[in-house]
């Protein structure tokens, strides 16, 4: 008899582990990002603050792109909750089935312009495109878009080698206006390019790739993104950049499909996109916040919101990238422009 009652409170105990290790579960959500300084200041400005907010346990994983959620999504036991991507990457998992879709009655989109969600993404924090260049180039630098694709101002320079973005600074310059940019006049774009290729010493890959071009002054003026040229600045490098006609792109969250924990991974997203967790981030790292509303915390300083694309003084200054359109043409502007970049 006693063995059976020891068989019977050992079966409740197991019984009653289980169940804690399924609340356990249940409370844990898994955030996965581009790691590094970003993930860094997120985990200050969101994950800690939410995990505050909701008494739940957010882990952490790094990934490089859609390719991995689209394996873990595939293999039907995906262990991400969360994940950022970048904006055309957010635009292909939900054409491709690869996220759920975002539940708005949790999920707030006041102070998020339209342009900046969809039924299965939003955009999570902001970073811009700008012309940077250094100080002490000379006075013949370009400064501007228009004459920086002006083969008649001599000066060494530098692009993304990728098309988008590099297309539509082509076009900026050319004077075609912010809202008449999409759909891509990708001809007109080429012709422009033209124009300054044998000036273009290098085509930069990487974020660390352009920003050490213009510490090394292996070229004068470049396309280049703010946060790089922040960071040079920083170090009393005398390199300087502006808004004027930035193109203004971001990263996104997704939930993939099947994710283990979608309710409280829809919390965690709402928590990210609340105006005071907006505002704290581009206080530890320069990527701007996307809801407007967190403008209006006071946590961002005066002197910082005048030099971010998104706060409402830099609106009419900047562009907005626009993934759609790129995502439903990117792959054949793509063969175009690597052959361009190779001839």
């Amino acid at each position: 008899m006693r063995s059976t009652r020891w068989r019977m409170t050992g079966l409740a105990i197991a019984m009653a582990l289980s169940s804690i290790a399924q609340v356990q579960a249940a409370d844990t959500v898994t955030f996965a990002g581009w790691g590094g300084a970003l993930q860094d200041a997120e985990r200050k400005a969101y994950f800690k603050p939410a995990e505050k907010a909701l008494g739940i346990t957010i882990k952490e994983d790094n990934m490089d792109g859609l390719a991995a959620v689209r394996a873990q999504v595939m293999s039907g036991k995906p262990k991400w909750d969360v994940v950022e991507l970048a904006s055309n990457d957010c635009v292909l998992a939900q054409e491709q089935g690869l996220t759920e879709p975002l539940d708005y009655s949790v999920i707030s989109t006041e102070g998020v312009a339209a342009n900046f969600y969809g039924t299965h993404w939003i955009a999570s924090n902001a970073y811009s495109t700008v012309l940077g260049w250094a100080n002490d180039a000379g006075p013949n630098t370009p400064k501007t878009w228009k004459a920086f694709f002006d083969p008649e101002v001599k000066a060494a320079r530098s692009m993304y080698r990728q098309p988008y973005t590099t297309l539509e600074l082509a076009l900026i310059a050319d004077g075609v206006s912010p809202k008449e940019l999409y759909p891509l006049d990708v001809d007109r774009a080429f012709k422009v390019l033209e124009r300054i290729k044998p000036q273009v010493v290098n085509w930069w890959r990487s974020g660390s790739d352009s920003a050490q071009l213009l510490r090394s002054r292996e070229v004068d003026a470049l396309s280049i993104w703010a946060s790089r040229v922040d960071e040079l600045k920083k170090s009393d490098d005398q390199v300087d950049y502006t808004y004027d006609q930035a193109l203004v792109d971001y990263d996104c969250l997704v939930v993939p499909k099947g994710a283990p924990n979608k309710e409280l991974a829809m919390k965690l997203v709402a928590e990210i996109m609340k105006p005071h967790s907006q505002a704290t981030l581009v206080t530890l790292i320069p990527n701007p916040p996307i809801n407007v509303k967190a403008y209006d915390t006071g946590i961002i300083p005066a002197e910082l919101a005048a030099t971010l694309p998104t706060a409402p003084a830099n609106l009419d200054k900047v562009v907005f990238f626009d993934p759609v359109w790129w995502q439903a043409n990117q792959e054949e502007v793509q063969r175009r422009f690597d052959l361009f970049i190779q001839n």
